[in-house]
């Protein structure tokens, strides 16, 4: 009987269809996370500049909802290429392209129908962030008590362990005194400065959910309590009030002077006074060996004097010339855009960094951090302040126009190989003889260039054929009023 009643009710429910689907379903959710997931990096990359979604109408219209309004396939033809829509005479295309001002959307060619489809997935799907609240006070900056900030300390240098794991100490990344080494990682000033700034990062959200793919593969062992969070903050802290102390080299050159002097000193006493040593040819190499090294070094220290070159100083951000003149190929004079006419070559202002940082939002070495600082500097309207790697003695006189645009003379010239370094150092030593030898090296495009026809002697002995070419030495580049007056 029991039977009975329970086959025909079983028979009622298709289980294996259930099951199918429930399988299904298992099977397309990872898909449609990692959809979501590339949707959300392709509308960074692509769109972001010029759309903003939840916030409003950017350059192009808000995006939320677009679906609701606008149909799928004439989107992606809209996206592809707009400009080709528009003049197809598309009444949609026209109207929204009069809606925004007649500005023109870039086109997308390269995007395949499917990387489309992903970002409007993503838009479609795109809900705010719910605001994270946190137990510790977040807005919290100074004054926090002595046994905060030495837990805090004893936490950044790993001796105290992290509650859920991570081996890896914070100051094995993070530099915590000034260093001739280049770290990308940002040093423990770096996260202070940006963690204390109004308008700097919140340290908790950062930790919580990485912002950059460079800061998620480094945190990834990591899984900080808001309270670790809070201690470390605390130590950072003293950073922001105090700085970081120099790493001190060895004084080499100075102690070896140091010690010759007192063996010196020592080997007269005794030649003159105590006579301890019988042999007088030790106190005789002693003082000609003192004397040569310190000769060798009055020498050298003379020579260097107000000379830098290898100069490298640590700069606000750290931007690096190797990835923006070498591997992008940026033409030098884009930021330094005024050396064709002025006697500088000038210092980018922010406003150049952000036409291409409004697309650029992360970087390779250092995430989003070292960027952020333009965002910081660009939102505080004040500029960054670089600090200057060549600088010439006031009573000489260097002007950019006219080695750049006349004479026609290569960055590299002087700057060495810009597009291999990281970290800008000087190339030259910049003294007196290195730019005379240039000058008596160097060719001047003597024939084709109006202003040298009124030198008729170097003129007449080219069309003679009794010399080939003419130096900036034969035509008063070495004299002493061209760059002392």
């Amino acid at each position: 009987m029991s039977q009975r009643l329970i086959n025909p009710v079983y028979k009622q429910f298709p289980v294996r269809q259930i099951w199918l689907f429930c399988t299904i379903l298992m099977l397309l959710a990872p898909e449609h996370a990692r959809a979501q997931s590339e949707g959300k990096k392709l509308f960074e990359k692509n769109c972001s500049v010029c759309h903003k979604l939840g916030g409003g109408k950017l350059v192009g219209p808000e995006l939320v909802g677009i679906t609701q309004i606008r149909d799928r396939e004439w989107l992606v033809k809209f996206i592809h290429d707009s400009k080709a829509l528009i003049e197809s005479g598309d009444p949609l295309a026209v109207q929204v392209f009069e809606e925004n001002n007649k500005i023109p959307m870039q086109a997308f060619p390269n995007l395949s129908d499917s990387e489309v489809n992903a970002i409007i997935d993503y838009i479609d799907a795109w809900e705010p962030e719910a605001e994270k609240t946190f137990t510790v006070d977040v807005n919290q900056k100074t004054g926090f008590t002595h046994t905060e900030i030495l837990r805090g300390e004893r936490m950044f240098y790993g001796l105290i362990p992290f509650e859920n794991g991570g081996k890896t100490a914070c100051n094995s990344c993070h530099n915590t005194v000034i260093s001739d080494t280049l770290n990308w990682s940002p040093s423990a000033a770096d996260l202070a400065q940006s963690f204390m700034d109004p308008n700097g990062m919140n340290i908790y959200a950062s930790m919580a959910e990485p912002g950059s793919e460079v800061m998620t593969k480094a945190h990834a062992e990591y899984k900080l309590t808001e309270q670790e969070v809070y201690n470390i903050a605390a130590y950072l802290s003293e950073f922001g009030h105090k700085g970081m102390e120099k790493q001190r080299s060895f004084p080499e050159r100075r102690i070896l002077f140091i010690v010759f002097a007192v063996l010196m000193t020592l080997a007269l006493i005794d030649l003159i006074f105590t006579r301890i040593v019988k042999y007088r040819f030790i106190h005789t190499g002693i003082l000609l060996i003192g004397i040569a090294v310190h000769l060798n070094i009055a020498v050298v220290e003379a020579q260097n004097l107000s000379r830098t070159k290898d100069y490298a100083p640590d700069q606000p951000i750290k931007f690096s010339h190797k990835i923006h003149a070498g591997d992008n190929q940026t033409d030098c004079r884009y930021c330094h855009s005024i050396a064709d006419y002025s006697k500088s070559a000038g210092i980018p202002s922010n406003d150049v960094c952000m036409k291409c940082h409004n697309v650029v939002l992360s970087g390779r070495n250092s995430g989003k951090f070292e960027i952020n600082k333009i965002y910081r500097a660009d939102k505080s309207g004040k500029p960054v302040e670089w600090i200057r790697v060549y600088t010439l003695p006031d009573h000489a006189f260097f002007s950019h126009s006219q080695h750049v645009n006349a004479g026609q003379i290569e960055c590299e010239t002087c700057h060495g190989p810009v597009a291999e370094m990281d970290i800008l150092k000087q190339y030259t030593d910049l003294s007196m003889g290195w730019c005379v030898n240039c000058h008596r090296d160097t060719k001047v495009n003597f024939q084709g260039n109006h202003f040298y026809k009124s030198y008729k002697e170097l003129n007449d002995m080219l069309q003679s054929g009794r010399i080939d070419s003419v130096t900036v030495e034969q035509v008063g580049g070495i004299d002493c009023s061209k760059c002392h007056y």
